[in-house]
């Protein structure tokens, strides 16, 4: 089959380098199928392109990769559905087509992200081996389900994905933005707010990650940011990868999420060593003060120490006000950072709500002294940007005002590792 693949993200701060779509492009061609790629990030004429890459493409069924339903925080949220609906009806007007969508926004709703987009399939989680299982049922005239699976059918742990074949590097690159890279998907981690939590971990093969980093040297990359939820998921395999990594000597930066746990001396070595010089920790206030927590005070002391030591700047994603968490438990968590002093702070007092996670119907139902903020009717799927919080933002801006570690998250149009 001709399939063309459409990259939706049209947000630039920062530019993103479609890396699902990218990570498609092998698994499609083994199976024998022809793959043309369209990608409207810089686009200044997405009517035109698209016109002119369909007449060109000629495609059999068209994938569209959609990498968020909006900015998430609070302040200056952004929402990119209406925008993506547009260029997918656009698209569906010219070529009369199956359609279907992928990418991680599909983690946030999967019936009614369909449904709202008006695509015939949506893929959520892992799509390399999905979506050749879908062309295949098509292909046997199968009947096919709207809403499919991709952990089900899992990843190929041993491909070396080909980069900057399919998609120009060159206008993500400049400024110095990073490309990504990915060890693995999924997580095991329950976090009642997370898309991700409990998700299967599908790790690949650390040879086929260190051959695709090489290939990312090679098409002049000078920083790649580790895609995975958490870098650190697995103490012996991130060791070992970091170990192959800084064996290749590649000269390349990296940079990358982390949790406070599990963390020790040899990782935080082999991190400075394999060329990480910033890092994002991401932490929860109540999780500082609940017993039977993943992680402790103790942990993300220990983190921040062993990574100062090595000259390793940390930036912090602090998210505060659980249901039913009291203000001391926030400020224990902004007094521990304080003493710790990583590089920035970024306070995060709204919990962005998803239907897939447990927080929300927490929040819904019994809110527990805080209130719903932003689309509380007619938000189907939970597509449109709701909030839940328990903080009095006055409160929270009297305890960081006059400190600049501290950053309210929102009122600034960047990510924490850009502020370091």
């Amino acid at each position: 089959m001709n399939v063309a693949l459409i990259n939706t993200n049209r947000y630039l701060s920062p530019p993103v380098i479609p890396i699902g779509l990218e990570y498609l492009v092998a698994p499609l061609e083994g199976a024998g199928h022809s793959v043309s790629v369209l990608d409207l990030s810089f686009s200044e004429d997405p009517p035109g392109d698209i016109a002119t890459f369909l007449g060109s493409s000629r495609p059999d069924i068209i994938g569209f990769s959609v990498r968020n339903v909006d900015t998430s925080v609070f302040g200056n949220n952004v929402s990119f559905l209406e925008d993506v609906k547009r260029l997918i009806t656009t698209v569906k007007e010219r070529a009369g087509v199956p359609t279907v969508a992928g990418g991680s926004s599909t983690l946030c709703s999967q019936e009614p992200l369909r449904e709202y987009l008006g695509v015939d399939y949506l893929v959520y989680g892992p799509g390399e081996r999905a979506l050749p299982e879908l062309l295949d049922a098509l292909q046997a005239g199968k009947e096919a389900p709207r809403i499919i699976d991709g952990w089900a059918s899992g990843i190929e742990p041993a491909l070396s994905h080909p980069r900057a074949k399919t998609i120009d590097y060159k206008p993500y690159l400049d400024g110095g933005n990073p490309a990504g890279l990915e060890l693995d998907k999924g997580c095991d981690w329950a976090c009642p707010f997370c898309v991700e939590r409990n998700r299967q971990v599908l790790s690949r093969e650390i040879p086929a990650v260190i051959k695709e980093a090489r290939a990312l040297a090679e098409a002049g990359v000078s920083k790649i940011f580790l895609c995975d939820s958490e870098v650190n998921k697995d103490l012996d395999v991130t060791n070992r990868f970091l170990k192959a990594l800084a064996n290749e000597d590649l000269g390349i930066e990296w940079i990358g999420y982390f949790r406070p746990a599990p963390f020790d001396h040899d990782m935080a070595r082999l991190a400075a060593v394999s060329g990480c010089r910033t890092l994002t920790l991401s932490v929860n206030s109540w999780d500082l003060s609940q017993e039977g927590s993943p992680y402790g005070a103790t942990d993300v002391s220990l983190f921040c120490k062993l990574l100062k030591d090595k000259g390793i700047r940390i930036a912090v994603d602090l998210l505060i006000g659980y249901p039913g968490e009291g203000r001391d438990s926030v400020e224990k968590a902004l007094e521990l950072l304080r003493g710790l002093e990583p590089a920035t702070v970024g306070v995060n007092p709204y919990i962005r709500l998803f239907e897939v996670t447990p927080v929300s119907r927490v929040a819904t139902i019994s809110p527990a002294g805080g209130r719903l903020v932003g689309q509380t009717n007619d938000n189907h799927g939970m597509l449109k940007p709701v909030y839940y919080t328990n903080i009095d933002e006055e409160w929270l801006k009297e305890r960081i005002s006059g400190d600049a570690l501290f950053v309210l998250e929102g009122t600034e149009e960047t990510v924490n590792y850009e502020r370091i």
